[in-house]
């Protein structure tokens, strides 16, 4: 699949992955890719994210940063309840359950703790991935370009981005008619 992307896809993946790294993250993430469409300033994905207002600042505020230990390091109680999740709460219960700081010993449970140059896809990302492709059939172009990533991310039906796109004032109806667009005026 991967031979079939273009330099700014690639750069996409590139972007996703740097990100993902500095964030400690173990594995690359549709957030992930989100910011690496939106840090890109290609046509078809970085411009109908500018457009829509979704820069790869806001992207990376609501991408979890992690410590070494693959641990959430810097929980921002706001991004989280921008998705849905009451952290007070959800700690409280985790607490009230295994005990005070299960939380933050459950990292030291885990086998390896080491975080891998490569992060890998999370099933969700190689999912996006794949969507991707199957836009860029059906579109007939033969290379896959940022705003087939693009695509492909908005056709899942994942919270984070949904919640991204909302919170910026646009839907995903919205965005993939701008990304189309964009590609109809570049082929």
């Amino acid at each position: 699949m991967f031979e079939r992307f273009t330099e700014g896809s690639r750069a996409v993946l590139v972007e996703a992955q740097d990100i993902a790294v500095e964030l400690g993250s173990r594995h690359i993430g549709v957030g992930h890719l989100l910011y690496g469409c939106a840090e890109g300033r290609e046509e078809t994905a970085g411009r109908p994210l500018r457009d829509a207002g979704i820069t790869g600042a806001a992207v990376r505020r609501l991408l979890p940063r992690t410590d070494e230990r693959g641990a959430v390091a810097e929980v921002d109680p706001e991004a989280l309840r921008a998705i849905g999740i009451d952290y007070a709460g959800v700690r409280a219960a985790v607490e009230q359950t295994f005990g005070p700081g299960a939380l933050d010993a459950a990292a030291d449970r885990g086998g390896s703790t080491s975080i891998t140059a490569r992060p890998p896809f999370t099933p969700q990302a190689k999912r996006s991935l794949q969507l991707a492709l199957r836009v860029a059939v059906e579109l007939k172009h033969q290379s896959m370009v940022p705003g087939h990533l693009l695509l492909g991310l908005l056709r899942l039906d994942d919270e984070f981005i949904t919640t991204t796109l909302r919170e910026s004032g646009t839907t995903v109806a919205a965005l993939s008619a701008a990304v189309l667009s964009r590609l109809a005026a570049t082929t």
